[in-house]
């Protein structure tokens, strides 16, 4: 299993939030100190991955030179598998509108530099969906065709902006809570070949450990549930999940540079009761 996004440097006991027996996890940063310590697991630990940024509700950072170069030296290292997070957050009042577009503007302009994915954060206050028709406005005009919309929320026109852009559409722990129908009415309309899953760690713990700190244990669960939304087979759906991560971060490439020799993931089955 991959966990496509989560954060090992806020979870309590970053080491012991490892696990080894998942492929591969990308720990993600969002700041300049952030994005160093999300490198520096990636150095540690031969199944964890980083992605660097400014996250939205940090955006006016990106207003300093000094911060753009720092993240962009740090971007360069081959062990960064994405750009992010950046996006939209209207949930919180710490940044303007403004400064978030800045920031995502900058960001996707690096991710494009680069080649690499870019890490969507999305959240509108309850009932409201100004982040949501921000960020689809966004990709929409950004013409950049890799990209992942991080803990999807359900939002219908998000969701067509960011299929239509040929990004991934990635699902937390709360696809399991009981008043996400939404969610997994979503997940039901994705291609399973741009699915991914995450934990999104230490937040958004799947049932039945809501409430409790997550970890990337935890992303088993929400395959499961996923699986379930589906009517996948888990495991064929597990592959899937796999090979759509390898294929979207590209982690061949960083397991060259570490220079490893890790076998690629087994060749994905389709899983029953989807559509490709």
């Amino acid at each position: 299993m991959t966990d496509s996004h989560c954060h090992l440097d806020r979870c309590a006991d970053p080491e012991a939030a490892v696990d080894p027996g998942l492929v591969a996890m990308v720990t993600v940063g969002t700041d300049v100190e952030r994005s160093r310590l999300a490198i520096a697991a990636a150095r540690a630990h031969p199944n964890v991955y980083a992605a660097v940024g400014v996250h939205p509700n940090d955006a006016s950072r990106a207003a300093d030179a000094a911060t753009r170069a720092a993240i962009t030296d740090l971007a360069g290292d081959p062990l960064v598998v994405a750009i992010g997070e950046t996006g939209f957050d209207r949930y919180w009042d710490d940044e303007s509108p403004e400064a978030q577009r800045f920031a995502f503007d900058w960001q996707l302009g690096l991710a494009r530099a680069l080649g690499k994915p870019l890490v969507l954060h999305v959240r509108d206050k309850q009932g409201r969906e100004e982040a949501a028709l921000a960020a689809a406005a966004a990709i929409a005009g950004g013409g950049y065709g890799n990209g992942v919309l991080h803990c999807f929320s359900g939002h219908p026109e998000l969701l067509a902006a960011g299929l239509a852009a040929g990004w991934y559409v990635s699902f937390a722990g709360n696809l399991t809570y009981k008043s996400a129908a939404d969610i997994r009415a979503a997940a039901a309309r994705v291609p399973v070949e741009r699915l991914l899953v995450e934990t999104d760690s230490p937040y958004l713990s799947p049932m039945p450990l809501r409430g409790k700190p997550n970890s990337p244990a935890n992303v088993r669960l929400t395959a499961a549930a996923l699986a379930d939304v589906l009517g996948a087979d888990p495991e064929a759906l597990e592959r899937q999940l796999d090979a759509n991560a390898e294929r979207c971060f590209g982690f061949a490439a960083a397991r060259a540079a570490r220079g490893r020799s890790d076998p690629e993931p087994p060749p994905p089955a389709a899983p029953s009761g989807t559509e490709a």
